[in-house]
């Protein structure tokens, strides 16, 4: 029992000694570093395109207008460079379905024209998406005041619960793309270029004649790899929680999406030679990957090319982060994509043993 204990204790720590050379080497290394600063410099640049948006000066409101009143039509420019988009529905169900990231929904009451002509205080009420749950007062206070300019008259919107959980079929946000795209572009950008130093200067032929196992050198360089993908990841996790509903299945969604994409970085590692070789393979095999998890979501796209695309790995990581945005996961669907998930990472390093044990030979 104390030799088995002893044994793990002493792979543990070989794994360990691997992996913390490994982080430490990142961060001596001039393009490493430059990459992972890149890497968070786009983290903060998704998320200040899709969520900060200061330049954003339009309302776009899915309307429901009860009385068909006609006044909430069209595009309308304000005098200080806001303009109010209308987009009518003809039902509450059907607002609620149309509500993207950048819309918010207004309920016009079937009286509304009276009230107008009476002169007297308007309310209306509106209804926002969950990810914007702690901005109620300031919404209600902003739209307020562009819809008593737009109609000549006070206003008031109410928020107050309307708070709007998107349906899992609904796509109301990219940020389950961006979340995708920086994990596995950190990992298939920053783990290839470690072991292509590691190759130049010896260090991995060193590391397979040494005591160390085929297994531990894999798992040292996976844990070395998922270190900067969770700094990476886990900022973005920090700066976009508001669009979270399901903590668990986002966190499960993240790690199988690091766990691939470090798996990934290691077989393209461990396959391709030089750095030439990574340069014209690397873009590719990141817009083969990338490209059809927005392709997929497209409503026109050819039911065969959605088939297709939906057994991807990525395709299947992207529906998992959105299930994590939504009010629900429908179970059938996400244990397909954790199946696809868990089968493509054991793959890739499946893979990569191979590739290792063989270079061992």
């Amino acid at each position: 029992m104390n030799s088995t204990r002893e044994k793990v204790i002493n792979s543990l720590n070989v794994v360990g000694s691997i992996a913390s050379k490994d982080i430490v080497d990142a961060l001596k290394n001039k393009g490493t570093c430059i990459t992972i600063i890149m890497m968070m410099g786009m983290v903060v640049f998704f998320y200040w395109i899709s969520t900060v948006r200061p330049w954003d000066k339009s309302i776009e409101a899915i309307v429901y207008d009860e009385g068909d009143s006609g006044l909430f039509e069209g595009t309308i420019e304000l005098s200080d460079s806001y303009e109010i988009r209308h987009i009518e529905v003809s039902s509450l169900g059907q607002m609620k379905r149309n509500m993207r990231h950048e819309h918010w929904g207004l309920v016009v009451p079937a009286d509304f024209e009276q009230n107008l002509a009476s002169g007297s205080e308007i309310t209306l009420t509106g209804y926002i998406l969950w990810a914007w749950r702690g901005k109620v007062a300031e919404l209600e206070t902003l739209y307020s005041a562009k819809f008593s300019e737009l109609l000549g008259q006070p206003v008031q919107i109410e928020i107050g619960e309307n708070i709007v959980v998107p349906s899992p079929d609904i796509d109301t946000t990219d940020v389950n793309q961006h979340i995708l795209f920086v994990t596995l572009f950190m990992a298939i950008t920053l783990i290839p270029a470690l072991m292509q130093e590691e190759k130049q200067t010896k260090t991995l032929d060193a590391l397979l004649v040494s005591p160390a196992s085929t297994g531990q050198v894999v798992m040292g360089k996976a844990l070395a790899g998922l270190f900067y993908v969770v700094l990476t990841g886990g900022l973005f996790l920090a700066l976009n929680w508001t669009y979270i509903t399901n903590w668990g299945l986002a966190l499960l969604a993240f790690l199988l999406c690091a766990l691939f994409g470090i798996g990934l970085a290691l077989a393209v590692s461990s396959l391709l030679h030089t750095p030439q070789q990574l340069a014209l393979w690397l873009a590719p095999l990141i817009i083969f990957l990338i490209v059809p998890t927005a392709l997929a979501g497209m409503t026109h796209l050819a039911p065969s090319l959605k088939a297709i695309f939906s057994w991807l790995p990525t395709t299947a990581l992207v529906e998992m982060f959105q299930f994590a945005f939504s009010s629900y996961a429908p179970l059938s669907q996400l244990l397909k994509d954790l199946a696809i998930a868990l089968g493509s990472t054991g793959l890739v390093f499946a893979i990569v043993i191979w590739k290792v044990r063989s270079s061992d030979r």
